[in-house]
């Protein structure tokens, strides 16, 4: 084949690789848009489930119907609005995509214009897409261009960077000295590993941190529950289990008296669920049951017993946990704001490594239990362990990524493995498929298995917090993602592209390369291109989740399985997101003055995705736990690594040009130690800021005033309350704490309406009556609320007792393990017109299992029986279920947890079987 027609051939193969992967992944994102518009009003609870599993006050602002109304509805929302309803993780996600925008908007619009012309006219005549590379620009003093440009970008990326951080800043310190935060438990507490022996005291942890300002309020000495989290485990299964053997046996119950001809108005006010329908299962001691081994039992009577007895046990051990061995950490509350915040920063021991490092603003939720017993040096340990595996998977998994690399360059392959020039007689347009949509596809897939890997690396490692878990990694799969997908796919892509010319002349390696490198470019368009088109309306349309919302229903049986398929959002990893985001960042300035025809698609890529998030994270995901934007200063050195790794490229390709660059290599030069520079200046001026909050912006005095009023009002709407029964009583709290808080929440931003983790978590007493030892505390509190009860639980002022109590408990069990406080979860079934769960509950009662139909029926609807609950009360008004008291961990609001405790008289019950 001529010169020329292989020249042709390449162009064309070019061209169309890049044709075929626009319109494919063009056609399908306007395909999903269209259907998620359908869909999206039809499907509350798989597109707007914060919009009621939520509370109201996170909420976000409903959507008008139509197709496209919404869609300026959505983007006009205020920033103070979406911090309200999202809090400060989720929004500096969205801060960082307009970050994207903002900088590729400027070089796409200012790259384009200069560059291309300057690489395409009267220069090397490269094919296809390589025409518009620096590869195909052979006149070096046209590369001043690509230069001047890089100052430009370098100076601006440097100078948006650092102002980027200081707003981010500021909303950080909104945050965290906002009334709802500042007098929060989290605000006021630490969590202290590896604390020696001699020291390893209530008293003797209190005489430490007393010398900080406020002194300490409360101490939990965190200690070794051997199989307590084990046994609560498994009586929460066996209460499901029961649930579910009742449920089905009501089921085959109303199916055989259908078969009888017997309806259920007209049988006996309560039936017996039949001999031969009565649930049966194998018990073994085996692991993992198998079928036809270990004996056989009746379900419902087994489960009876096991539950009774599990209630027994884990009663005892919940009494006996003093008794327990300590570990080797402990959670201090203290009085104030900033002895918290000064206790995080100081040198507590004398020796290295002993009670550090330490943790501050530590929400219950955001605890890993696990690692609460690992001392420094085990840590230290496991880190460089999961470091070392890190860097084993990178290396390794770049065999395939490079694998990949050579199907996206099966033209420039084929010369040198003549049996795949086959592949070339298929047409232009299944060679494009081929090198341009199944590439990608596969690196997709391949980077989809790694984040599993790592977070259980990172857990491993030792971290007591799930939000620093996800932070660790958030850097190890963007460590991932840079070296696999970003260089080694650009070096394969390179080596590949000149594998041909290698094997004649191996001593050009360099020269080649520099012409070839950035033909590697066309890959990361069609990459960026399916993560801006395809992959950003899937996500939209979140298809798989839709199909499942109609399937998973199907497959639940009983009222708790119901309420727990539709009471739930589902959960954001930063880990995961926010790399793929960074890297995308990465390849954008990679290939700025390299490949400037990336531009415009990374700048739809930031587009497409903060459309998609905006609307995810306000009406779709949720977090448990909130790090006051953490993540964002990680985004903003994936930020820097890319431009480290811009500027060396350029170095490398004015290099080989030898004399004819050598003033631009200069150039290029002197902006990668600007750049260090800036990043060593970043690291000094902002990361004690990143961590703590500045002594100058505590106003302690200021806090303690708005405190102080605070509760005063509460007090005065307590004793308006006097004659009002206990359901009026905490209306009239509610009410009170809301009408005290009114002034306050109308003069502040979206920062200070949200509401924090225990919001309004100050008591109504003084330090004086607290008792330091949070153990200690809680007992008293116990028996406190114990006697309250017995005396008159609904006189108004042993109600107004009861509430003070409640408060003062909901604090006291903040930083107790979930396994300590836990009570046995009710057996929730359905009521039915034949009487089967009714006597069940009776029966369960007199074992002393909590037990109830509340909420949950039976229907039948012609001779078929549906399991349905009260949505209105368990999920839209957020009572959840029946009977149950969620403990601080799992509620966002003190109010909510005060209600449950008063209202609830099981609760009461199980606190008398807790003392007895």
């Amino acid at each position: 084949m001529s010169t020329t027609a292989q020249q042709e051939l390449e162009t064309d193969s070019s061209l169309s690789t890049f044709t075929s992967a626009l319109w494919f992944n063009a056609a399908l994102a306007i395909a999903f848009f269209c259907l998620f518009n359908i869909l999206r009003t039809r499907r509350v609870q798989t597109y707007f489930p914060r919009s009621y599993v939520v509370p109201k006050n996170k909420q976000p602002p409903p959507l008008p119907d139509g197709y496209f109304q919404w869609i300026i509805t959505l983007l006009r929302i205020p920033d103070e609005e979406l911090i309200r309803c999202m809090g400060l993780d989720r929004f500096m996600v969205l801060k960082f995509l307009r970050m994207g925008i903002v900088v590729f908007f400027v070089a796409t619009f200012t790259a384009v214009p200069i560059l291309i012309p300057i690489n395409a006219v009267g220069q090397l005549n490269s094919e296809g897409l390589n025409l518009l590379t620096i590869g195909n620009v052979s006149d070096p003093g046209r590369t001043w261009a690509h230069t001047v440009l890089a100052i430009f970008f370098t100076a601006g990326l440097i100078y948006y960077t650092f102002s980027q951080t200081r707003e981010y800043l500021k909303l950080r310190r909104e945050y965290l000295l906002s009334p709802e935060f500042s007098r929060s438990v989290v605000a006021r507490s630490l969590f202290v590993p590896s604390i020696p022996s001699d020291v390893h005291s209530v008293e003797e942890l209190k005489r430490i941190f007393d010398h900080f300002p406020g002194g300490v309020r409360r101490i939990w000495i965190n200690r070794d529950l051997q199989d307590l989290p084990d046994n609560v485990s498994d009586r929460q299964k066996k209460v499901q289990n029961l649930e579910s053997a009742i449920t089905k046996a009501i089921l085959a119950t109303y199916k055989h008296m259908n078969k009888k001809g017997v309806q259920p108005e007209d049988g006996p006010d309560s039936v017996l669920i039949p001999k031969e329908l009565r649930p049966t299962h194998r018990v073994s001691s085996l692991p993992i049951g198998l079928p036809f081994v270990g004996r056989k039992v009746d379900s419902i009577d087994y489960y009876h017993d096991t539950i009774k007895t599990l209630n027994e046990i884990i009663t005892k051990k919940q009494n006996t946990i003093m008794e327990n061995a300590p570990l080797t950490s402990a959670f201090i509350e203290f009085n104030q704001q900033s002895g918290a915040q000064m206790a995080a920063q100081s040198v507590i021991h004398r020796k290295e490594l002993v009670m550090a490092p330490r943790y501050i603003e530590i929400a219950p939720t955001d605890i890993i239990w696990d690692n609460m017993n690992i001392k420094s040096y085990a840590r230290l340990l496991r880190r460089m362990t999961s470091l070392t595996l890190t860097t084993v998977i990178v290396i390794f998994w770049a065999i395939p990524v490079i694998f990949v690399q050579g199907v996206s360059t099966l033209d420039s392959l084929s010369k040198t493995f003549p049996f795949l020039a086959a592949v070339n007689n298929l047409g232009p347009t299944v060679v494009g498929i081929i090198q341009g949509i199944l590439p990608a596809v596969a690196l997709a897939v391949l980077v989809a298995l790694v984040p599993i890997i790592f977070a259980f690396f990172s857990k491993m490692e030792g971290i007591p917090r799930q939000s620093f878990v996800e932070l660790s990694v958030l850097h190890k799969f963007f460590f991932f993602q840079f070296v696999d997908v970003v260089l080694v796919s650009t070096i394969a892509g390179g080596i590949f592209n000149v594998l041909g010319d290698l094997t004649k002349n191996p001593s050009s390696i360099i020269s080649l390369l520099a012409e070839k490198l950035p033909r590697a470019s066309t890959f990361f368009i069609t990459y960026v291109m399916l993560q801006a088109t395809n992959a950003a309306a899937q996500n939209l349309l979140q298809l798989v989740p839709y199909i499942l919302s109609f399937v998973l229903p199907l497959l639940s049986t009983t009222p708790r399985d119901i309420y727990q398929q539709k009471n739930k959002c589902p959960n954001l990893n930063l880990g995961t997101l926010i790399p793929s985001h960074t890297v995308i960042f990465v390849l954008g300035i990679e290939y700025s003055t390299v490949a400037p025809l990336i531009l415009p698609f990374i700048l739809l890529y930031f587009c497409m995705h903060y459309f998609v998030l905006l609307y995810q994270l306000t009406h779709v995901y949720e977090r448990a736990f909130e790090t006051a934007g953490r993540a964002f200063p990680r985004s903003i050195r994936h930020i820097y690594i890319g431009m480290f790794t811009w500027q060396l490229t350029m170095v490398g390709l004015f290099g080989v040009r030898g004399s004819q660059a050598i003033g631009q290599l200069v150039v290029m030069v002197i902006l990668l130690i600007v750049s260090a520079f800036a990043l060593g200046l970043y690291d000094s001026a902002f990361k004690p800021l990143l961590k703590f909050l500045p002594v100058e912006c505590m106003k302690h005095e200021e806090i303690k005033s708005v405190v102080a009023k605070n509760l005063s009002s509460s007090d005065v709407a307590l004793s308006k309350g006097k004659e009002d029964d206990k359901n009026g009583l905490i209306q009239d709290a509610n009410t009170s704490d809301r009408t005290s808080s009114h002034a306050e929440e109308s003069e502040t931003t979206g920062l200070r309406k949200r509401s924090s983790l225990f919001n309004n978590s100050e008591h109504d007493v003084s330090d004086k009556e607290v008792n330091v030892d949070a153990f200690a505390e809680r007992y008293h509190l116990n028996q406190a609320l114990l006697e309250d009860c017995k005396a008159s639980p609904k006189d108004s002022e042993e109600g107004n007792t009861m509430l003070i109590t409640a408060r003062r408990m909901y604090d006291c069990e903040a930083y107790l393990h979930p396994s300590i406080i836990k009570f046995q979860p009710t057996v929730w079934l359905p009521q039915d017109k034949l009487g089967i769960a009714q006597q069940e509950v009776a029966q369960l009662k007199s074992l002393g299992i909590e037990a109830t139909t509340q909420d949950a029926e039976a229907c039948v609807n012609e001779k078929k029986v549906k399991i349905s609950i009260n949505e209105e009360t368990v999920i839209i008004q957020q009572k959840g279920v029946p009977g149950e008291r969620p403990s601080p961990a799992e509620l966002s609001d003190v109010n909510d947890y005060v209600r449950v405790v008063v209202d609830n008289y099981n609760f009461i019950d199980s606190l008398a079987i807790n003392t007895q």
